[in-house]
């Protein structure tokens, strides 16, 4: 009985209508002027909608020396795969010397950058960008030894969409030795990203 149940279904699969592809949904949201997925030209956008704001932690690292920052930015979207801005920065660095004398200094600064998408980079590592920021940092730190730190000029490569979260990796071409870097190394790692 049982053959004669998978025959008869075997035999009804074979003469019944194939099966066909649906076609394609396209949900719009309510309000929207064109498809969701096609990304706007710049020259589209108003001036308040190609300001972005965001920030991030950077220059993090443990041990001796170590090294904590904090930096707000403000970015312009100069073309569809181009943003520039400058940012604030907060940094906390201490390290010790061979004689186990630790110093510390907390230094404020400003920096500017450009980041630019593009399509080779996105193809190897996802979402992947070029960035460039050249830094300056003033020590607000008091006492009998102030040391002068070094303006680092990052250069490096990121990953992540252009609004959200990123991590930076860069290096400090201006890096000469970890007493007068402010991030103790010339690799600098950032992880933040524009957020509005």
């Amino acid at each position: 009985m049982k053959k004669y149940l998978v025959l008869f279904v075997l035999l009804f699969a074979g003469f019944s209508n194939p099966l066909s592809a649906q076609d394609t949904v396209v949900i719009k949201e309510e309000g929207a002027q064109e498809d969701l997925d096609r990304e706007k030209d710049v020259s589209e956008l108003s001036f308040r909608q190609r300001v972005h704001f965001g920030g991030g932690i950077s220059g993090l690292s443990f041990g001796n020396p170590t090294s904590i920052g904090l930096a707000p930015m403000v970015g312009y979207q100069l073309a569809n795969n181009t943003i520039v801005g400058f940012g604030a920065s907060y940094q906390y660095y201490s390290f010790k010397d061979f004689y186990g004398v630790k110093y510390t200094s907390n230094l404020m600064g400003e920096n500017v950058f450009i980041r630019h998408h593009l399509p080779f980079l996105t193809q190897l590592i996802g979402q992947g960008y070029l960035i460039a920021k050249a830094e300056n940092f003033h020590n607000l730190s008091d006492g009998n030894y102030v040391n002068t730190y070094s303006n680092p000029v990052l250069v490096g490569v990121g990953l992540g969409a252009k609004f959200g979260l990123n991590l930076n990796v860069m290096y400090d071409l201006n890096y000469t030795s970890s007493a007068t870097s402010p991030y103790g190394t010339a690799l600098v790692v950032q992880v933040g990203g524009f957020f509005f």
